[in-house]
């Protein structure tokens, strides 16, 4: 017999995406509420100076299932991650972007995966045609540095849109790092893991937070740590 969730926590990073939440609101409700599970939708404020803040305010009054984290200043996608994870209930964390590229169509999909004994579920993204061909080769030449220089596999067209079993993200609080890189650590943390493919959407509004700068950053700060296989 199949095993299910006791409840869902769906951890969704937002940094000025004040005209996408609404709309992945509407997108999430109908699927999560096909479930049956339990679930906690929190939405991590990354220190937004739209009206981010005040819009996650109103869907928690409307909707008991919807939390809120707000940070006082813009600290990066992957810290407003890592407190989702810190504060996340579920037996299953399910972690998303807010603009929409990441299809909520797949949640249930990676579910079963789950009920089939994977303790993580990676997604690969497929680009669409709105990537430049500067974002396109900028983002081959990071994966391949990292695959190059670090111990750790990180795969091309990552994403992270991806579900984690309660027991990896209790090893992922217990990480303490300053500079963050989640696809990096899940990579190292081992457990049983499949990758699967998804069609990466178009931005419903705004533009890209991650720029060519900070994904050198990444880099720099993370192939040291990746060579020596360890996290200090």
């Amino acid at each position: 017999m199949k095993k299910s969730p006791r409840n869902i926590s769906i951890i969704i990073p937002c940094f000025n995406e004040e005209e996408c939440i609404d709309m992945l609101y509407r997108n999430l409700h109908p699927v999560l509420d096909k479930l049956l599970f339990p679930y906690e939708l929190i939405f991590v404020d990354d220190g937004s100076t739209d009206r981010t803040l005040e819009i996650l305010l109103s869907l928690s009054e409307q909707n008991p299932h919807v939390r809120w984290l707000s940070f006082s200043r813009n600290f990066g996608h992957q810290k407003a991650l890592k407190a989702g994870l810190d504060y996340a209930q579920g037996d299953v964390v399910i972690t998303m972007d807010a603009d929409m590229q990441h299809p909520s169509s797949l949640i249930s999909t990676m579910l079963t995966y789950w009920a089939d004994g994977y303790d993580i579920v990676d997604t690969i993204r497929i680009d669409n045609k709105q990537c430049s061909y500067f974002k396109t080769i900028t983002s081959r030449f990071f994966y391949r540095l990292m695959d190059f220089l670090s111990d750790i596999a990180i795969t091309e067209n990552g994403a992270d849109f991806r579900l984690l079993d309660k027991k990896v993200v209790k090893v992922l609080r217990d990480c303490r790092e300053e500079y963050l890189f989640l696809r990096g650590m899940v990579s190292w943390v081992g457990f049983r893991r499949i990758q699967i493919p998804y069609q990466a959407g178009i931005r419903y509004a705004g533009t890209t937070k991650y720029s060519f700068k900070k994904m050198v950053l990444f880099a720099v700060c993370w192939i040291p740590a990746f060579s020596t296989g360890q996290f200090l």
